[in-house]
């Protein structure tokens, strides 16, 4: 179809507007699903290497707010 034509079509843009809710709905999921595997992960660390992998999680919290604080 046209373009131009779909810009007017509400049926198309109501279903453009599903698709990246639920593109985005699963993206959600798919980070807190990360999240847990994270967390998770800590209980293989041992108690005396906690404080250094804590040292480069604040590095890569520090690098993702950077990135993201424009």
């Amino acid at each position: 179809m046209n373009p131009i034509y779909e810009m007017f079509n509400y049926q198309y843009i109501q279903q453009q507007a599903q698709e990246k809710h639920f593109t985005q709905i699963a993206k959600v999921q798919q980070s807190a699903n990360k999240l847990k595997d994270f967390f998770d992960s800590l209980d293989e660390i041992e108690p005396e290497y906690r404080n250094d992998a804590s040292i480069e999680f604040s590095a890569i919290i520090l690098d993702f707010i950077k990135r993201n604080s424009n």
